[in-house]
């Protein structure tokens, strides 16, 4: 079966970002995130492995909102009682579904992530879009991958040059830091202006229809996919 068309998986990552906001009960958050999984597996194959590496990065983040919200919210619940080390129920539940909540935009957002300039092409030009649009968008979701990786890439540059960063201080750690944001930042600027020269010297902007290498027509499995999400859409408008 081919793959969906570009257009029904940036609608459907759309979908999952949509409903993890707007949905505020942990259970229906959890299994968003099962169906996020799933839809991300059919798609690119399930790394479960992968999927264990990346929710283990987020795990201090999660710990520290859940713990969060458990201490400050329902300031109400210990009887008008000041303590400490009052633990909130609903504090929990607002931290696991904040927590919930993250990484699902977060795994529905690298769907777009793997899409290429061709593929939002052909989505943007299927709902009559303009071009400069298009390129935008693309270019401001692959912002963040290619600052991460250029980090990853100083922070290897540190290690070969035999600087410890596990025995620095945090203080050394900081201001490393703080060197190394500025070069990233700087790069992606100049690799902005690169980029927007060699567009103007492809004839970006220049009028009339343009020839395209690549078309794609939707297919038997986008109207199946659409059909299970308004589906699924509907089953939780009645229920919550």
């Amino acid at each position: 079966m081919n793959s969906p068309h570009p257009l029904v998986l940036i609608l459907a990552a759309l979908w999952f970002s949509t409903l993890a906001i707007l949905i505020a009960d942990p259970l229906w958050l959890s299994a968003l995130m099962l169906l996020c999984l799933l839809f991300r597996g059919l798609l690119v194959g399930f790394e479960f492995k992968l999927w264990i590496r990346q929710v283990l990065k987020f795990l201090p983040l999660i710990i520290f909102i859940i713990l969060l919200q458990a201490y400050l919210s329902d300031p109400q619940s210990s009887g008008g009682h000041s303590h400490l080390f009052v633990i909130s129920r609903s504090g929990v539940q607002t931290g696991l579904a904040v927590s919930l909540r993250l990484l699902i935009v977060f795994f529905s957002a690298q769907v777009l992530v793997r899409l290429n300039y061709e593929d939002f092409d052909l989505a943007f030009r299927a709902l009559r879009l303009p071009e400069e649009l298009c390129f935008m968008v693309f270019y401001v979701i692959h912002l963040i991958p290619l600052a991460a990786e250029k980090i990853r890439h100083s922070l290897r540059l540190l290690r070969l040059r035999g600087i410890a960063w596990n025995k620095l201080r945090w203080k050394a750690k900081l201001k490393l830091y703080q060197r190394i944001s500025l070069t990233v930042i700087a790069g992606l600027l100049s690799g902005s202006d690169i980029q927007a020269t060699a567009l103007e010297l492809r004839g970006f902007r220049s009028s009339g229809p343009r020839s395209r290498l690549h078309t794609r027509a939707f297919g038997i499995s986008d109207a199946a996919l659409v059909l299970v999400l308004a589906v699924v859409t509907h089953l939780i408008v009645i229920t919550l």
